[in-house]
Parts: C-alpha cells; structure tokens; sequence
C-alpha cells in the first residue's frame, strides 16, 4: 500500500512497492515491504491509500511518530516470528535488484 503524499519526502519512497524485499546496508534480509508513506509537514493530516491513518506507528521513543510521518518511511513485514520495523526515508539508500536497499543496519531500525 503507497500512501497518498503531501509533502516531497525521500523521491525513492515514490518508487517503493508493497512487496519488495528489504535488505540493510550488511545485504542482510530484513522482510519485505508492508507499505509506504512518502511524508510531509503535517503529521496530523496523514493518511495512507484506503483512508487509514497513521494512529498505529510507535512513538516511543518519544516522537518517533512525527518524525516518520514527517521524513516518511518503510513498514517492513519481516514474517510471522518477527517484530516490524520502520524505515525513515533518510535510511532508504538505493533500489536495487527490484528490491530496497537500507543505508543502516536492521538494528537501528525503529520496532513496531
């Protein structure tokens, strides 16, 4: 799911798919692509494709909700054992081979 964008955002975030595989800056997998949102300067007006808001992104710590909804990000499905992460559009690095290549490793990402 692409959320609908109101601000510029990291231009690679435009052409991330729900789906793509996700690898950190070590070429370590880290899941795959849940959904995008582009960012803006509002987080309060955010919304993503289908009308969901962006009520379930984890502020802890604290602030960490603006911040994603502001820079935008990358929810990644890293599979049924294991705990979402976030991607900031700063930590998207390249897209590369059909998939997305992070510029930090998966440690550093934000947990859901």
């Amino acid at each position: 799911m692409v959320a609908q964008p109101f601000g510029q955002g990291n231009e690679l975030l435009a052409l991330i798919r729900e789906g793509m595989e996700v690898v950190d800056a070590a070429d370590e997998r880290v899941g795959t692509v849940r959904r995008v949102y582009r960012g803006g300067s509002d987080p309060s007006a955010a919304t993503v494709a289908g009308g969901a808001a962006l009520d379930d992104l984890p502020d802890e710590p604290v602030g960490l909700r603006d911040r994603l909804a502001t820079s935008g990000f990358v929810e990644i499905d890293t599979g049924p054992l294991g705990t979402d992460r976030y991607a900031t559009g700063e930590q998207v690095a390249a897209l590369e081979d059909g998939g997305v290549r992070l510029a930090v490793g998966r440690d550093t990402l934000a947990r859901k």
